[in-house]
């Protein structure tokens, strides 16, 4: 079974040529992380990066730093990507049921064996379509995937409605199981603050941010609450953090981090984006 592209032609040009036309400019823009290849090859290997998932008009330059940021540190097997559930549709973590992924790019294998493990050792994983029918947080990084790795790959597309601390931990040590069978990075989609005027949304995903790069998982938690960050899928980072704390000393690194309103122009309600990087060794 193929999952179909939802939101092409939408969040991001329906047709291929369109498609690879605008990363490549959003690679080459003022955002975009061209230029900086000796900045982002220091880091050999990676658990991860995080991701955001707007349109690609508003959030595209930032999530080329963690695609091209990935594609240049060494090679995995699978990614899995961990975005939010923002219909609450399906199972509270729900696994993808598809054999591909189809994108304006091609389509892209399902991990069915990783897929297959998750779902029989953590009852919390369960295969559900209607998760993913129309979800975007997944589907839209799966172009960046294509278009920046040099190498073949799978993926095991999760999204997540419950974003609990518990959850998260629960997906952390799933993922760490699952990398003893293959060599693996997740992908954690989330946007930051949403609709905050411009100063208010950088200076709350600023703490936020803080937390996340000095692996305070708990106290990540707590920032949210207390500030009331509009975070979208802390579960998804949460679990990056945790697995990646199982791996390494390092800390993680703030790669990029913009707004709507530096597209829009609007900078009374913004959504907050941010890249970073999750790495293990260094060369």
């Amino acid at each position: 079974m193929v999952r179909k592209a939802a939101v092409a032609g939408y969040f991001y040009p329906g047709r291929e040529r369109e498609l690879r036309q605008m990363i490549k400019e959003l690679f080459y823009s003022e955002a975009g992380p061209h230029g900086k290849e000796e900045e982002l090859t220091k880091w050999k290997e990676v658990s991860g990066v995080v991701s955001p998932h707007a349109g690609y008009i508003y959030s595209g330059a930032v999530a080329c730093w963690s695609f091209y940021s990935l594609s240049l540190a060494s090679p995995v097997d699978t990614i899995v990507i961990i975005g939010p559930n923002h219909r609450g549709a399906g199972k509270r973590v729900a696994l993808s049921d598809a054999d591909f992924w189809e994108t304006p790019l091609g389509e892209v294998a399902v991990d069915l064996e990783a897929v297959e493990f998750l779902a029989s050792h953590y009852p919390l994983f369960s295969p559900d379509s209607r998760a993913h029918q129309l979800e975007h947080s997944v589907e839209v990084q799966i172009p960046f995937l294509q278009y920046f790795l040099p190498y073949p790959f799978q993926i095991v597309p999760v999204t997540v409605w419950d974003q609990t601390l518990e959850v998260a931990l629960e997906i952390s040590r799933a993922v760490q199981e699952l990398s003893r069978k293959r060599k693996i990075a997740v992908v954690a989609s989330s946007d930051f603050s949403h609709y905050e005027p411009a100063q208010v949304a950088e200076a709350k995903d600023s703490h936020a941010i803080s937390c996340i790069v000095s692996l305070q998982t708990e106290e990540f938690y707590r920032v949210i609450r207390r500030e009331n960050i509009s975070i979208c899928g802390p579960a998804g980072i949460a679990a990056l953090m945790e697995y990646h704390k199982r791996r390494s000393q390092e800390e993680g690194k703030l790669l990029f981090y913009s707004h709507s309103g530096k597209v829009s122009g609007d900078y009374q309600e913004v959504v907050g984006y941010a890249s970073l990087i999750f790495p293990v060794t260094a060369e």
